[in-house]
């Protein structure tokens, strides 16, 4: 009987440990805005190039911190649903990018948008921003996505570095 116990509570806990496995992959999202299906468009300025990624690779890390709050409360209060499989791991996945993720990718995609990009740099943002946005559409749209890969922004990373934003690429790797 013990026994019996002891592996239905390892079981739960196996669940409850890879539902954790899961969402850790949002640890590495921070992202950046929102858009329409043409594409993010980004204001510009009169801020130098050095000034404007100082500036965005602020607005990607503070994201991130903020999105790694929201996930641990996220875990917190969903822990009873997923350890007692009152949720499907589909719905928390949905719950998990709705109230955690879009909110905060949205958010930044917005700010870094609308911070004044030196003329001949906003279509390197622009760039950086259409992939971090169409990314988030995917996972939306698909959120057992995240159980796929441990970093489901990549290759947001990939074009923040190659724009040269090499905080907004770590916050996304």
């Amino acid at each position: 009987m013990l026994a019996a116990g002891m592996e239905g509570g390892i079981l739960k806990a196996g669940r409850f440990v890879l539902l954790i496995a899961i969402l850790a992959a949002l640890f590495s999202v921070a992202g950046c805005g929102s858009s329409d299906s043409s594409g993010v468009t980004v204001q510009t300025g009169s801020l130098s190039k050095a000034e404007f990624v100082k500036k965005a690779d602020a607005i990607c890390e503070a994201a991130r911190t903020a999105l790694v709050a929201k996930f641990f409360n996220f875990v917190k209060t969903h822990q009873a649903a997923a350890s007692g499989g009152s949720h499907s791991k589909a719905a928390l996945l949905g719950e998990a990018v709705d109230s955690a993720v879009a909110p905060n990718v949205e958010g930044e995609i917005h700010q870094i948008s609308t911070l004044g990009a030196p003329g001949e740099y906003a279509s390197e943002v622009a760039s950086f921003l259409d992939v971090l946005q169409e990314r988030l559409e995917k996972l939306q749209e698909d959120p057992n996505q995240l159980t796929v890969s441990a970093t489901p922004f990549k290759q947001a990373g990939i074009a923040a570095e190659q724009a040269g934003m090499s905080g907004c690429a770590q916050s996304l790797s």
